[in-house]
């Protein structure tokens, strides 16, 4: 696949009418300093999967810079695609965005590993949504990254490298700032460890269907819950946008340092609940740095005896859930299990030892941890209600029969 690379307009702008002053007109060394240009760990594996990368910012901030040196990074299995070569050519009739977006899945249509950017402003909470959503649908992980030049926010030098009027910028960094924080951070599987997940959670469930003892409510499939096409990820801190408790001073370092980078997650258990169907992640000394101090304390007043359990015991996938159950509710799930009393396995199956802790949950403790490539990313959603910030409702009819 070549790769598409924006004009040198940009470049042309900076160097120009720019001499009285005495900053530089060429962005700095470290304004490169992103993971996804200089871990080769993360260049490796981001080469053989999906991801769309988007590139959000003022104009004149230096995204066609950014986009430029991840088309060098990546060379044949990079595409870019800039929002102004679709507003210069587009229908009037035609919304800029959707003839960007057909060309953005048109070209992952067919590519089994593809790095997609999308050059753009991408300053409007909806239009962050949406492209979360296109990369979801085109199984592709998502990263947001802001360009790091020495003059990002200042409006008055943007306004003069851009043409635009400094209102207009003040404006646009008004809803840039309402958006720079995400809904919340997390691990995200590449595509290859979603396929893997998704195979041995459904060899689990096919497995646990011969020791189901009885039904509490309507019985169901256990199959229902893959009914579902999300995104597996190990969600680290809920953020709102900003408005959850911490959120701005857990996106400092080492959160912004780290934001894009590869990891290996270890997948040490898989859990059935009436509620959930979840796979427990044992995090490292590394991983720890980006899991909330108190991830296990806050669940304290839903789960009694959680916050006395080790930092990262919530860290979990959450694979499905049952109708009417709010993904939260997976975290909770395996807390409930995990200040339980150990008991002896039932019996050890082909892939590990399988307890059952009553009140119909199971949990698998895998003979050997599944190693699942994730990216430290972050999510948006359209505006509503969030899935992530459900409370658990203790009146719930438990409506799944995996018992």
């Amino acid at each position: 696949m070549s790769s598409r690379v924006a004009s040198h307009t940009w470049t042309a702008a900076l160097t120009s009418g720019t001499s009285r002053s005495p900053r530089p007109t060429l962005p700095s060394a470290g304004s490169l300093s992103f993971p996804i240009l200089k871990h080769e760990k993360t260049k490796d594996a981001l080469c053989r999967s999906r991801t769309l990368v988007v590139i959000k910012g003022l104009p004149g901030s230096g995204k066609t810079f950014l986009s430029r040196a991840l088309a060098d990074a990546y060379k044949d299995h990079c595409s870019v695609f800039c929002a102004d070569d679709y507003a210069d050519s587009a229908d009037p009739a035609m919304d800029a965005h959707k003839a960007l977006d057909e060309a953005v899945v048109a070209c992952c249509a067919d590519a089994p590993t593809v790095l997609v950017v999308v050059d753009d402003t991408n300053h409007t909470h909806e239009r962050l949504a949406r492209l979360g959503e296109l990369a979801r649908e085109q199984r592709m992980v998502v990263v947001f990254l802001t360009p790091r030049t020495e003059w990002n926010a200042d409006t008055a030098r943007l306004a003069k490298l851009s043409g635009r009027k400094p209102a207009a910028i003040t404006a646009m960094k008004r809803q840039l700032d309402e958006v720079c924080l995400p809904l919340f951070f997390g691990w995200f599987l590449l595509t290859p460890a979603q396929d893997q997940l998704r195979s041995t959670g459904s060899d689990f469930l096919t497995a646990l269907d011969g020791f189901k003892k009885n039904a509490v409510g309507q019985e169901i499939p256990l199959e229902q819950y893959f009914k579902g096409k999300r995104s597996l990820h190990c969600t680290t801190k809920f953020c709102d946008y900003g408005k959850a408790e911490g959120a701005k001073e857990y996106a400092e370092k080492p959160v912004s340092e780290l934001y894009g980078s590869v990891f290996d997650l270890a997948v040490s258990a898989l859990f059935v609940t009436p509620r959930t169907f979840g796979a427990r992640v044992s995090l490292t000394d590394e991983q720890l740095v980006l899991w909330p101090a108190d991830a296990e304390k806050e669940a304290e007043s839903s789960v009694p005896g959680a916050g006395s359990l080790p930092l990262g015991s919530r860290a979990h996938i959450t694979l499905g859930c049952a109708d009417g159950v709010e993904p939260v509710q997976t975290g909770l799930d395996l807390l409930e299990i995990l200040v339980l009393p150990e008991v002896e396995p039932v019996t050890d199956l082909e892939l590990g030892s399988l307890r059952f802790y009553g009140e119909g949950r199971w949990m698998l403790e895998l003979k050997e941890p599944m190693c699942a490539a994730a990216c430290f990313s972050s999510f948006y959603k359209r505006r509503g209600p969030s899935h992530e910030k459900g409370k658990r409702d203790p009146k719930k009819k438990k409506n799944c029969a995996i018992l």
